[in-house]
């Protein structure tokens, strides 16, 4: 098989065309603008009450988590498990939201005297929860 001379100058032609059209385009859409929008940036404050959970009710101001054996520390506080078997003491008006276990050891939660005080618990079915106004129970 033998190459003209003609046939291999359109091919050189071709690719050369080519070449400067996409030279052409990339200078074309390098120059281009986009005007501003009202895209923005938004400061915000995360507090506690913007991570409770739905099923607590009160307004909780702080935040408390742990593991093994712990206390709340405040009145209206949002009290966070670990994914162990946990044994917490809560404070009045406290909102307790579990981790532990769905078998075997699961956590225990004891609110304060008198009852109703409050608290109000979400924890997995099968949990030893003791003095708790309200108890959810998530799977």
């Amino acid at each position: 098989m033998t190459i003209r001379p003609g046939h291999l100058y359109a091919l050189a032609a071709a690719g050369l065309l080519a070449l400067v059209a996409a030279h052409a385009y990339s200078a074309y859409s390098a120059s281009n603008t986009v005007p501003p929008g009202r895209v923005g940036r938004v400061n915000s404050t995360v507090t506690a009450n913007n991570l409770k959970p739905k099923e607590c009710t009160m307004t909780v101001t702080s935040i408390r988590s742990g593991t093994g054996t712990f206390n709340a520390t405040a009145q209206f506080q949002l009290v966070i498990g670990s994914s162990a078997k946990d044994t917490v003491t809560l404070l009045a008006n406290d909102c307790f939201v579990g981790g532990g276990p769905a078998t075997g050891a699961r956590d225990k939660v004891t609110g304060p005297n008198p009852t109703p005080n409050g608290d109000q618990c979400i924890v997995n079915a099968g949990a030893n929860v003791t003095r708790c106004t309200v108890v959810a129970f998530r799977p």
